[in-house]
C-alpha cells in the first residue's frame, strides 16, 4: 500500500511528485498541483505525528466526520495559513481542500477491513509504515518540520532514495515506531 498515492488517486488530483532535495519545485512545474501536493502530504505527515500516541490513535480512529478530524491533528490555523502562501492561495480555498483530503481519508481508512477494537493499532502501524512513503512527497520549500515542530520531519533524507537510502529508511521505521 502507498497511502499519499491511493489518496491522490482517490481524489483524483494529478500525480503525485518526489520532492528534489535540491531544488524547491519538482522538474516538471506545468503538471504539479501546489495545493493538493502541499494539502495532502500536510495531512498525512500531521496525522503521523499526532498518531504517535496510542490515545491520539484511538480518537482519531473513531472520527467519521472530516471537519472534526482536523482540529486533533492540526493546531489552529497556522498549517493553512502555511500551505496558502506555499501554494499561492486563499486561506478560504486551503480549508476546502484540506477538508478534501480529510473526507478522502477517511473514506479509504472506511474501506480498510479492520475491526472496530483494532483501528488504533492498524492506524499506527500503517502511517508508521508510510513514513518514507508520505515525506517523500513534501514540498521542500513548506519547511514541514518546523511547521509541525518536528525536525524529524524536514530531514531531506526522506526524499532521497537508492538501495543505501532504503536500508536507512526501514531503519528510521523502527525507531519512529508509536510510543
Amino acid at each position: 500500500m502507498n497511502l499519499p498515492q491511493q489518496l491522490q488517486e482517490f481524489l483524483k488530483y494529478p500525480a503525485l511528485k518526489v520532492s528534489d532535495v535540491n531544488t524547491v519545485l519538482p522538474p516538471d512545474e506545468k503538471t504539479f498541483d501546489g495545493l493538493g501536493q502541499a494539502t495532502l502530504s500536510t495531512f498525512l505527515a500531521g496525522l503521523f505525528k499526532v498518531t504517535r500516541s496510542q490515545q491520539s490513535a484511538v480518537t482519531i480512529s473513531s472520527q467519521s466526520n472530516p471537519q472534526q478530524l482536523l482540529p486533533i491533528i492540526f493546531n489552529g490555523e497556522e498549517e493553512m495559513n502555511t500551505i496558502a502562501a506555499y501554494a499561492d492561495q486563499p486561506i478560504s480555498v486551503v480549508k476546502i481542500k484540506i477538508a478534501e483530503v480529510s473526507a478522502g481519508y477517511l473514506n479509504l481508512m472506511q474501506q480498510q477491513p479492520v475491526e472496530e477494537t483494532q483501528k488504533a493499532d492498524y492506524l499506527q502501524n500503517l502511517l508508521t509504515d508510510q513514513r518514507h512513503e508520505i515525506l517523500r512527497y513534501v514540498p521542500v520549500g513548506l519547511k514541514l518540520g518546523e511547521l509541525l515542530n518536528d525536525g524529524s520531519l524536514e530531514d531531506n533524507t526522506n526524499k532521497m532514495e537508492g538501495p543505501v537510502y532504503s536500508l536507512m529508511h526501514k531503519i528510521e521505521n523502527v525507531f519512529s515506531k508509536s510510543d
